[in-house]
């Protein structure tokens, strides 16, 4: 380096001490600041080659090529459904895909007052949990219980399998039409129809009874609830396999469900399992109550308004929706209950848009304690529903004590809690 920078000083030197005439004080001088200058320059160069004597090594350290950004999972949301369901092979387990939710947070449920011990309250041997009645295969009582929605519009009557079912509840949906659940352990028709879309009470009764549920769907809110839960859901969307059309009816009343294919894709699926019920309470005496041979429940009146008589020769009541009587199709009898359970519970407005209109779903608690009234052999008791949501809801009189139902299928109409319910 000095071999490179003294040259140059020097011929610097040389030029101006020739145009200044030989002047030695300040010859001296001036080569005094040069050398200064050719010091600095070489400081200079130094740290220069230093600095990319560094950046070569750490070149040389790092990967050849841009820098690489971590990678991100990439979640994709179904928005709509497969255009054609029955395209999936039967043998595949296919995995729905996640839903974003249209409404947050989630309300909590109503706190239940604390019930005893979970134990299961002791049965005569084969008696059905849901209806108090002697089953002839006790393997039957071995099944995983099946909730079906079925429709309630005037379009999708009559209803067919309803009379089959061992328990049917029915809720308000969208506020201008009611839609049923039908719960069928014991038996297990060949069909049941017309199959309708699940909607936010599902993502509580399906536990309630350890089920799976038979539905054509949903809203997205309503199916990324249901996809969060720990339930056989049996979404035609994405089990097809029993799931089929009638012949010759429309699109209200076409869509329909084998209960006997749902159990056998269970099984083979390893979805299938027995389901310890707590049940309901019977009793062949109602044990007291005041008179009920009518009751109308104030349902909508445009589609859904609901009535229930009781037909004293047989000691059932009779179904009539909107003055006409409810007839189920498979038998062309008119649909009776043994028992009619109204069930007060809150009905909480939601931001889940449910149809093309801009209608929205309904938030109704059935988890935790509330009014009830249980409708038997001409007579209403009034009492208490409660349930912690892992077991069928408990029946009982204000002090505890359980309300025995009559032996045989019950309609539980679930209304809101300040709904006026006309027991004459």
């Amino acid at each position: 380096m000095r071999m490179f920078t003294a040259p140059v000083c020097t011929m610097a030197f040389d030029s101006l001490t020739t145009t200044d005439g030989g002047n030695e004080e300040m010859t001296q001088v001036l080569r005094t600041r040069y050398w200064i200058i050719g010091l600095l320059f070489l400081v200079m160069v130094a740290l220069t080659i230093s600095g990319c004597g560094s950046r070569a090594d750490q070149s040389a350290a790092a990967p050849i090529g841009p820098t690489p950004t971590p990678e991100r999972e990439i979640v994709s949301f179904a928005t709509s459904a497969p255009a054609t369901p029955a395209a999936l092979p039967a043998q595949e387990t296919p995995t729905p895909m996640p839903i974003p939710p249209t409404e947050t947070p989630v309300p909590p449920t109503a706190t239940p007052t604390p019930t005893q011990a979970p134990t299961l309250p002791p049965r005569p041997e084969n008696e059905n949990p849901l209806t108090g009645l002697q089953v002839d295969d006790p393997a039957v009582l071995q099944r995983r219980p099946v909730h079906v929605r079925v429709g309630n519009d005037p379009g999708a009557r009559p209803q067919v399998g309803l009379s089959e079912a061992d328990l049917v509840y029915e809720e308000i949906v969208e506020w201008w039409v009611t839609r049923f659940t039908g719960v069928y352990l014991s038996r297990a028709p060949e069909m049941v129809a017309p199959i309708r879309s699940a909607r936010l009470i599902n993502t509580q009764l399906t536990q309630q009874y350890d089920a799976a549920l038979v539905n054509s769907g949903g809203s997205d809110g309503v199916r990324w609830e249901l996809s969060q839960l720990p339930i056989v859901n049996l979404d035609e969307y994405f089990w097809p396999q029993p799931y089929f059309y009638r012949e010759n009816q429309g699109w209200q009343t076409r869509l329909a469900v084998s209960v006997v294919g749902a159990q056998q894709l269970m099984e083979r699926e390893e979805m299938m399992a027995a389901v310890a019920l707590r049940g309901f309470t019977f009793s062949d005496e109602p044990g007291g109550g005041d008179p009920a041979t009518t009751i109308s429940i104030p349902y909508p009146k445009r589609t859904s308004q609901t009535e229930w008589r009781y037909d004293p020769d047989t000691g059932r009541y009779l179904r009539w929706v909107s003055g006409e009587p409810l007839v189920d199709f498979a038998s062309n009898q008119q649909i009776s209950a043994a028992n009619v359970i109204v069930y007060y519970a809150d009905h909480l407005p939601t931001e889940i848009v449910e149809d093309s209109n801009g209608a929205t779903s309904i938030r109704i608690i059935v988890n935790g304690e509330g009014r009830a009234q249980i409708i038997r052999d001409g007579v209403v008791i009034e009492g208490l529903w409660r349930t912690d949501g892992t077991q069928t809801p408990e029946f009982v009189f204000p002090k505890g004590e359980p309300i025995p139902l009559k032996r045989g299928n019950s309609w539980v109409e679930v209304v809101p809690s300040d709904y006026e319910v006309l027991v004459e």
